[in-house]
């Protein structure tokens, strides 16, 4: 019998899709996976390429840097065939390259971890596809795509009690950090304990709310800060995205409680106040003392076990 291959690409910084590789594993005999993260950019070889750059950023918002850096994974498989096919930021790719994909791939599936909103070029991407899921309901209403949420992506590793930090988030310096500042204020005056890192490359002005770190976290790094709270603080990118982040899926790995800015969440069916603060305006902050002081309430199995990549991959498949 012919051995079945799938074919897994994504762009993975963290480490949260190293678990969807694996459970693709037991699905197939053969399972190539390319990390394009892990691929570095390539010098232009001559004035022409770069004349060429120029025009493809200038008129279509291409990067031909991409395409040379993401094509040994295009000359790697061009002359391969594949079952199955999932990528997850499939706009990295140029039409040229995706056109090899669908080629090679019987079944063509893309995720969107990101909202077209954030990536344009995600819209244009769409046809080359059998299906495509993403986690911004927005998205699957206007692009008739297939809605499907983030997953938890830990299975072994030890949760402990909490042990050092009220509250812990970890987030880039953007147009969020006025409403983490916001956060941080009122829990050092209501005198609640809390961790806020926040990256930035520059070098920072010392606060006394939050503390600045010049190099980017771990994925390892921020689960041990995780393990080590008993509240999880997240701000998801409101204005741009509202798909649910990884961090609310590590809030139910490690049954922490929740305080998030995305007001969606109450549509989710793990939805518990006790367990959940959704913040709505963060110029009026006011988080019941009892949230802090109750203990987190588990969610049922069935629930659960809805939001493990296992069911994720499973459905993904189609074998749900």
């Amino acid at each position: 019998m012919k051995p079945t291959k799938a074919l897994f690409i994504t762009f993975d910084l963290s480490g949260y899709y190293n678990c969807i590789f694996e459970e693709l594993k037991s699905h197939y005999d053969v399972v190539d996976y390319y990390n394009l993260a892990d691929y570095k950019n390539q010098p232009y070889k001559n004035i022409g390429q770069r004349i060429s750059s120029f025009y493809l950023k200038k008129t279509k918002n291409l990067k031909l840097k991409n395409y040379y850096k993401y094509n040994p994974v295009i000359e790697d498989i061009k002359d391969k065939s594949y079952d199955f096919t999932l990528i997850i930021r499939p706009d990295l790719f140029f039409d040229k390259q995706l056109k090899i994909l669908r080629k090679n791939s019987k079944k063509l599936i893309a995720y969107y971890h990101d909202s077209i909103n954030n990536i344009p070029r995600k819209k244009d991407v769409i046809h080359f596809f059998d299906e495509v899921y993403s986690y911004e309901k927005r998205d699957v209403k206007d692009f008739n795509l297939k809605f499907i949420p983030n997953f938890i992506y830990l299975n072994n590793y030890k949760v402990n009690d909490a042990t050092k930090t009220q509250v812990f988030t970890v987030i880039s310096k953007d147009y969020r950090f006025k409403s983490l500042i916001k956060l941080a204020t009122f829990l050092k005056h209501n005198k609640f304990e809390y961790k806020f890192l926040v990256h930035s490359d520059k070098e920072q002005p010392k606060s006394d709310l939050i503390q600045f770190i010049t190099e980017r976290k771990t994925n390892s790094e921020v689960l041990k800060e995780i393990n080590q709270a008993s509240i999880i603080a997240d701000i998801h990118k409101y204005g741009i995205q509202d798909g649910l982040t990884f961090r609310v899926f590590e809030s139910l790995y490690f049954k922490r409680k929740l305080i998030t800015s995305n007001t969606d969440i109450k549509n989710y069916e793990f939805y518990n106040p006790n367990n959940i603060h959704v913040i709505e305006n963060f110029d009026n902050i006011n988080i019941p003392r009892n949230f802090f002081l109750e203990p987190y309430q588990d969610i049922p199995e069935e629930i659960y076990k809805k939001h493990l990549y296992t069911t994720w991959v499973k459905t993904i498949l189609g074998r749900a």
